[in-house]
């Protein structure tokens, strides 16, 4: 049997994705393997293999060379070469998808590579739920924003509709129903002039400020005095209405936010109630005058809600998203949140499945201590690297990484003229790793079964490592996305008719393949995992980064 290995690390191919590079050979219509160069093939661990909890993994293979090799490494370990060509390496690894690159070279320093991955650490089984998967912190300027979003949205909402449902909004007398005196009013119509609002957090909620110009509030009278009926339209009006108290918002046991204003001040300025032609029996009963406050500081606070409950959205979501062709279900629902004088900590649990997954093995779990969380940028959001594992691993479970390519009709370059069709199978889940230096995808021996005219006649192993990123959109929404990844390609010769002996440019046109084979999984996969956004929250400086076992996202709210 004989392997084809080569390594593509950041391809020169593609300059506009990647930087630097490894060229495999000369190029041009040459061999795409160097004849002169040793031939390496790692035999154990089995690609994609899932060794267990273990700090480090025995690599064997063979090397050969036609003078001799002088020097093998696995992942820069010296391996020991016997007589018989096999070599022997004990190569430390951590929690996740590692790749193995062994490498070997000759006298005239002649290089020939291969890449496999392995599996290890602790598993843990797919689940329904991650308890504190996501912890968001939210700053005091967060609630500034959303407080001017409130503004605006008392200025153009329907108002009338979120206090229609609560009709008649103030009753007196008859409390089992009408009878000979009683009076009930319920909202028609609200206009406001002009509005500022203020939201501060402080322990145990948020304080309210509410200033409202120009106020005219439509009511509808119900009343009856002496046992005769009536109604009438009456109006209620203010120059000028402050509104202030304490929005106290928690968690209920549905998972959903709850949100109050209790009890709060309401003074009017310019206050003018028109009531001409009502019997002043009940007037008396009614009291009006002194029941608008009440009336207005319950009203702002059902015009506030909903925009709290709109900003807040992002953290309370149940979706169903396409991930690389998979259905996924997603559900991220709040279970805390604490309020302080710098801002709010909301943690929420998560589902993140695909649906038709099998269990398979699990996903590697590592421990992670929530990061500390700043609240001086405006807003932060940490992605447990285990939820996304999670996630990543219920996407392998349930095929979604494998697929089949007619090569014939579709964007596929030069590797549509040389073959049909190609198979794809992912041996190892794609793992998110938050412990380094960088915060970096990791693609698998991502297998390629190419074919022309139902045959196998070409199979190549794909492992990458690939940047994560973040972006923002237009509504503020954020959104998880590779950046440039390095790639290693392996040709092999298991399984196919023939020698399999491609040019340096037939490669090439495999590893481009190759590479926007690893930007699509890498994209689709990370993609899915949702990132809690505020709504009406214009955000800046966005950044990713990883700490303590999460995937760290922060930046600036303007």
């Amino acid at each position: 049997m004989r392997n084809f290995n080569l390594l593509v690390a950041a391809l020169c191919i593609a300059p506009a994705l990647v930087a630097g590079c490894d060229h495999p050979y000369d190029g041009g219509d040459k061999p795409a393997v160097d004849p002169n160069a040793p031939v390496v093939h790692i035999t154990s661990p089995e690609r994609g293999a899932i060794a267990g909890d273990v700090g480090s993994v025995i690599v064997t293979g063979t090397a050969t060379d036609d003078v001799g090799v002088t020097e093998l490494t696995v992942n820069g370990v010296p391996a020991t070469l016997a007589a018989d060509h096999t070599f022997t390496a004990t190569v430390p690894v951590t929690p996740g998808t590692n790749l193995l690159h062994a490498i070997a070279k000759d006298a005239s320093n002649n290089e020939g590579k291969e890449t496999r991955s392995v599996v290890t650490g602790q598993m843990a089984k797919l689940d329904a739920h991650v308890k504190n998967a996501i912890t968001a912190s939210l700053s005091a300027q967060t609630f500034d924003a959303i407080g001017r979003g409130a503004a605006g949205y008392i200025q153009t909402a329907d108002l009338e509709s979120l206090v229609s449902a609560s009709n008649p909004v103030y009753a007196a007398g008859a409390p089992n129903g009408p009878d000979c005196l009683y009076g009930q009013a319920s909202i028609t119509s609200i206009s406001i002039g002009g509005t500022d609002v203020s939201l501060v957090p402080q322990d145990g909620g948020l304080y309210l400020d509410a200033e409202l110009d120009t106020v005219l509030i439509g009511m509808h009278l119900d009343y009856a005095a002496a046992c005769i009926d009536g109604s009438r339209d009456i109006t209620v009006g203010a120059d000028h209405i402050s509104v202030s108290g304490v929005m106290t918002i928690g968690v209920d046991d549905k998972g959903a936010f709850d949100i109050h204003l209790d009890h709060p001040a309401v003074s009017l300025t310019g206050f003018d109630l028109e009531l001409g032609g009502i019997p002043g029996a009940v007037v008396n009963l009614l009291h009006l005058d002194t029941a608008m406050g009440p009336i207005i500081g319950w009203a702002t606070g059902k015009f506030v809600t909903p925009m709290l409950n709109k900003s807040l959205a992002g953290l309370n979501s149940t979706k169903t998203i396409t991930a690389l062709g998979s259905t996924v279900d997603i559900s991220v629902t709040p279970s805390s949140i604490a309020f302080s004088d710098a801002g709010a900590i909301i943690e929420l649990d998560t589902s993140m499945r695909a649906r038709g997954d099998t269990g398979g093995p699990g996903y590697v779990t590592v421990a992670n201590t929530t990061p500390a969380m700043d609240m001086t940028q405006g807003f932060q959001v940490d992605v447990a690297a285990n939820a996304a594992n999670e996630l990543f691993s219920s996407l392998w479970a349930a095929k979604g990484l494998d697929t089949t390519l007619d090569l014939k009709t579709g964007p596929y370059g030069d590797v549509g003229v040389l073959y049909d069709a190609v198979s794809i199978s992912a041996l190892a889940p794609p793992y998110v790793d938050a412990t380094g230096d960088g915060l970096r995808l990791v693609v698998g021996d991502l297998m390629g079964s190419f074919t022309l005219a139902g045959t196998a006649v070409t199979k190549i192993a794909i492992n990458a490592e690939v940047a994560v990123k973040v972006t923002a959109d237009p509504t503020g929404a954020l959104h998880l996305d590779v950046g440039n990844p390095t790639v290693y390609v392996d040709i092999l010769d298991e399984g196919v008719m023939g020698a399999n002996a491609l040019s340096s440019a037939q490669f090439e046109a495999l590893t481009s393949f190759a590479l926007s084979r690893v930007v699509a999984l890498g994209s689709g996969s990370v993609g899915a995992i949702p990132l809690p956004a505020i709504g009406g929250v214009t955000m800046s400086n966005v950044a990713i980064g990883e700490q303590t076992g999460y995937l760290v996202v922060h930046g600036d709210v303007e």
